[in-house]
Formats: structure tokens, C-alpha cells, sequence
């Protein structure tokens, strides 16, 4: 019974290398196969890269046709070829004697314009006259004796302005006299003046008069100092 197992088990192990080595040589055939068919058969990408380019033939520049065939004449014969295009001479034209070469006639204009050049040559060059200024559009003629006086920069006395500085109003008078002593202190003219307004009487301190603006000025900016506000009035 032993002896039956070891048979068959040895005979397993001989197919199964049997089987192996006819695989190789399968395989190792296929392998030559392809390696051949690859070598025989050209390859164009291969095969125009091992090409030599000094050994590759060109055409014969000799069987190239002439492009400049259609620039022969009629009786060139065909096929022959030529240096370059026919070129026909000329015939001589006859003698004709030479024209003499006469001045074109003067314009007219061009000659009175020369013989203006002239005289203008000729004369004495005069200096042009000054032309008299000229007033500007809407002035009168000044007749002499006649010419009105400067104008003078200061007013006329009869329409000087009179102005005043109204330094509050109030409704009680002690008030409004305290006030007038403020301003009496700092050396300005000050005056009371009752007045009815919405039925009640006013008092109002005003600081003046004053005959320029210049004057005014200087007197308000004295009350500002003092925090004394002040408006101008009129009269």
C-alpha cells in the first residue's frame, strides 16, 4: 500500500515538470518568432533615420523642368534650353537733328512784378508815418479847454455818512446808564435815547457819531476788546 503512494506521487512530480519544460520551450520559440518578424519586416520611422543622407540620390537637376520656357521665342526648337530670356535690340531710329532749347515766354505777371521790384530799387525808401493813437470806441473828443477835472478821491463833504455803534438796548434804565459808564471809561462819546417798542420803552446806548468808516472800525474793535458787542446803525 505504501509502495502504491510513492508511485504516485513520483509520477505527479514528473508530469509536472514535463509540463513546465514544454512551456519554455513554447515560450522560447515564440519569443525567436517575433524577434525575426520585427528584424525582416522595415520599419518606416526606423528605417528613414538610418538612411545616409550623402548616399540618398537626388533628382537630376538636368530632367527638372525650364520655367522660363514660355519666354523663348517661336523658333527655338523644343526641348533646348536657353541662358535666360531673349532680349530684342532695339532698331535705330532715324537722325533727327537736335532742337534748339528756346526760354518759354515770360508770364506778364512775373515781368510787371520785376519791373515793380525795380522802381521800388530805384526810389528812395520813405518812412512810414506814424498814424495818430486812436481813442477806443465811445470816447468823445476832447475839445481844449474843455477837459473835465480829475476826479477826486474823497467824497464830497455834503454826502459824508455818519454812523453810530449801538452797544444794546435795554428796558430797565439802570441798566443801560451802567453800560454808558463803561463806555464814558474808555473814552468814547456814548449817548441815551428812549425809544417805544411793542408798546414798552427802550433804552438804547449808542456810541458815536462817527464820520468815517475808518473811525468806526477802530472804535468797535476797542469795544470787542472790552466784551462789549456792538452793531452799526444809522441815524
Amino acid at each position: 500500500m505504501a509502495r502504491s503512494s510513492r508511485k504516485s506521487s513520483s509520477a505527479k512530480s514528473g508530469s509536472t515538470l514535463f509540463g513546465i519544460l514544454i512551456g519554455l520551450i513554447v515560450g522560447l520559440a515564440a519569443a525567436v518568432a517575433v524577434a525575426l518578424f520585427v528584424t525582416k519586416v522595415p520599419m518606416p520611422f526606423v528605417d528613414k533615420a538610418s538612411r545616409d543622407p550623402a548616399k540618398t540620390l537626388l533628382p537630376d537637376v538636368r530632367d527638372a523642368p525650364d520655367p522660363n520656357i514660355g519666354l523663348y521665342g517661336s523658333s527655338a526648337p523644343a526641348g533646348s534650353g536657353a541662358d535666360g530670356p531673349t532680349i530684342t535690340t532695339p532698331s535705330p531710329l532715324p537722325d533727327i537733328p537736335p532742337v534748339a532749347s528756346s526760354p518759354g515766354p515770360v508770364a506778364p505777371g512775373q515781368d510787371s512784378i520785376g519791373n515793380l521790384i525795380a522802381s521800388l530799387a530805384d526810389a528812395p525808401a520813405a518812412a512810414p508815418s506814424k498814424p495818430p493813437a486812436t481813442a477806443g470806441a465811445g470816447a468823445r473828443p476832447v475839445v481844449p479847454g474843455t477837459e473835465p477835472p480829475p476826479a477826486s478821491g474823497k467824497p464830497a463833504a455834503g454826502t459824508q455818512t455818519t454812523y453810530y455803534l449801538q452797544a444794546g438796548a435795554f428796558r430797565s434804565e439802570s441798566d443801560a446808564q451802567a453800560m454808558q459808564a463803561r463806555i464814558l471809561m474808555l473814552g468814547m462819546p456814548v449817548q441815551l435815547q428812549k425809544a417805544q417798542v411793542n408798546g414798552g420803552t427802550v433804552h438804547r446806548v449808542r456810541v458815536g457819531p462817527f464820520k468815517g468808516i475808518d473811525e468806526m472800525n477802530r472804535s468797535r474793535e476797542r469795544l470787542g476788546s472790552e466784551k462789549i458787542e456792538s452793531s452799526v446803525v444809522r441815524p
